[in-house]
């Protein structure tokens, strides 16, 4: 019989009397024991992986899921391996490695060996380590790889049986369908295991490459063969109902994939390229997202001024910032606070990314005479009470979005500007005199998403004297304060950071700034009667972030500054700036 996981602990001197009490009288019904212990840092998952493999007497196994052959795992099927919590690792000769949760389950080894022909090792892993290694078998991603070697020996197959080098047999291959429908399947449903942004598919010599954007960066993925590349395109295109003949000018469109039950959009964009058509697909959250403005990130401060703002009967509220910034996620969210029964809500945006209910979407379509220009002035006659324009980018949209405003409607738009009070400047450029955009313009929001710290590899820093400097040059950061980076671990591929979180500043319209646009007041003497007013702007809400250990400061620092602050305190210049803060 083993012994009882808290005597061996004992036994190896890992954990105290005390400690052991205390765990088993506060674990929750159903928690493993070593998994709580864990969880409240009285072991580490090495300290446990050892007391495991001495409780069990096999090896123990502390695997990165990168270093196991996705070929190897897969010899299990995949409900049994998930089911039974063991994931094959490796073979010598007739034996198999079997990374287990539970290695003294007999049935699973015997029921193990008899799917595979293989003799079984069992092996001590902990639950999380095989899981991961499963994922990593079972992703689509590794299924797309194995698509490509099941592409290449079709081909010699069929070379095999023809014997022939005929270049008709070329045409035949690529017009072999099913590995190239797995393919893509393979590509769209590992974006959304990823939870990528977008999918790029690029062609190069003597390969396509495929990325991913992952929390705003490109990763690559994998790569395609060219003599199978234009059926990959080919497949695509027909399933967002593209023009296939048409590989000169750029096109649009749309396709839907069903992932693991869950419906995901993909917004589809072709341009032609010297070396063949090149693809992105942007992603489109189609399983019932909801929008809220407490589901932002946003802090209380942040909500409390924009409600102050969108809750006003009628005025102008815009969101700027650069593509990817999250701007249309804002948008919506606005548009959520304000559907009510008894508000008529119409947008026009181009291309409807998200479906809301009870919100009346226009799809801009300059063809049909309904860009956002025309289909504002329709918009017009609709009874309105808010109107969303996706984004205000002509005079004459402008000038209609600015008069719509003045007019008893409530305005939303955005902008690309750098911070929110470029969106009098940018008004300006556009054609609209300043007396309307001091009377229409309610307040406007610049934000840009930073990339969170690893909460698995999360350690305590000492920021770089430069660094902290350039971010807080009046010295108000208190001395002693704590700063957060990360380590790097199987969770976050090794770099550091997972998911991404939302800075925000906003400029509201006070009667000082409503004077001041309305006189022409210069951008830079503007941004200070804003800050002076109250606004906190980007470089300062980051720091906050920082502080608060959800983020490091090189992602503040790279993210912010775009924003002029750098010039504003008087430093030199930027490129030796930023090689002397960031090196």
């Amino acid at each position: 019989m083993n012994r009882r996981l808290g005597d061996v602990l004992l036994e190896l001197k890992l954990l105290s009397i005390e400690q052991l009490d205390e765990a088993l009288s506060t674990k929750p019904r159903g928690e493993m024991l070593g998994d709580w212990m864990v969880e409240k840092q009285f072991l580490t998952s090495a300290d446990l992986i050892q007391a495991l493999a001495e409780q069990f007497g096999v090896p123990a196994l502390d695997i990165d899921a990168t270093s196991v052959d996705p070929q190897v795992a897969r010899l299990i099927p995949e409900d049994f391996a998930r089911s039974h919590e063991a994931a094959a690792t490796q073979i010598h000769g007739r034996q198999m490695t079997l990374a287990m949760v539970a290695p003294d389950d007999i049935e699973t080894i015997a029921e193990a060996e008899l799917m595979t022909g293989y003799e079984i090792q069992p092996a001590v892993a902990l639950a999380e380590d095989v899981k991961q290694i499963l994922n990593r078998a079972y992703d689509d991603r590794s299924l797309a790889r194995q698509t490509i070697v099941d592409l290449k020996l079709a081909e010699l197959r069929e070379a095999r049986e023809t014997g022939t080098e005929d270049p008709a047999l070329a045409v035949l291959v690529e017009q072999e369908e099913t590995p190239v429908v797995r393919l893509v399947q393979a590509i769209l449903s590992g974006a959304a295991t990823a939870k990528a942004s977008d999918v790029h598919l690029e062609p190069h010599k003597p390969e396509m490459r495929v990325r991913y954007r992952v929390d705003g960066e490109l990763q690559q993925i994998m790569t395609i063969p060219n003599h199978i590349e234009n059926s990959v395109i080919s497949r695509i295109k027909v399933m967002a109902d593209m023009d296939t003949t048409e590989n000169r000018r750029p096109q649009d469109g749309h396709l839907v994939v069903f992932d693991n039950g869950k419906r995901v959009g993909f917004r589809v964009s072709s341009i032609p390229t010297i070396d063949g058509q090149k693809l992105v697909l942007r992603l489109l959250d189609e399983g019932g997202k909801t929008f809220q403005l407490d589901g932002l990130g946003m802090t209380e401060r942040d909500q409390k001024t924009v409600r102050e703002i969108i809750e006003k009967p009628y005025g102008m509220f815009v969101v700027t910032g650069p593509t990817g910034s999250g701007k249309s996620t804002t948008l919506y969210a606005v548009l959520q606070h304000l559907n009510k029964v008894d508000c008529n809500i119409v947008t026009v945006e181009d291309p409807v990314e998200f479906r809301l209910p009870g919100i009346n979407q226009v799809q801009s379509d300059n063809e049909f005479g309904m860009g956002f220009s025309n289909a504002l002035k329709y918009i017009m006659r609709q009874d309105p009470d808010v109107i969303m324009v996706g984004e205000i980018r002509d005079r004459e949209t402008a000038g209609t979005a600015v008069q719509a405003a003045l007019t008893g409607h409530m305005m939303i738009s955005t902008l690309h500007t750098n911070d929110a009070v470029g969106a009098v400047q940018r008004m300006s450029d556009l054609g609209i005199d300043n007396f309307k955009i001091a009377g229409a313009l309610l307040g406007s929001v610049a934000q840009r998403l930073l990339r969170c710290v690893c909460r698995f590899c999360k350690e305590p820093v000492v920021p770089k004297a430069g660094l902290l400097r350039a971010l807080d040059p009046h010295g108000k950061i208190p001395v002693g304060t704590t700063f957060y980076r990360g380590a790097g671990c199987k969770k976050c591929l090794q770099t550091g950071l997972a998911g991404r979180l939302p800075i925000f500043e906003i400029m509201s319209m006070t009667t000082e700034v409503v004077a001041a646009v309305e006189a022409g007041m210069p951008h830079s003497q503007l941004r200070a009667l804003a800050l002076k007013n109250g606004m906190i702007e980007l470089r300062q809400a980051g720091l906050e972030q920082a502080i608060a250990g959800r983020t490091t400061l090189e992602e503040v620092y790279i993210k912010t500054m775009s924003d002029g602050w750098d010039r504003r305190e008087g430093a030199e210049d930027r490129r030796e700036q930023e090689s002397g803060v960031l090196s």
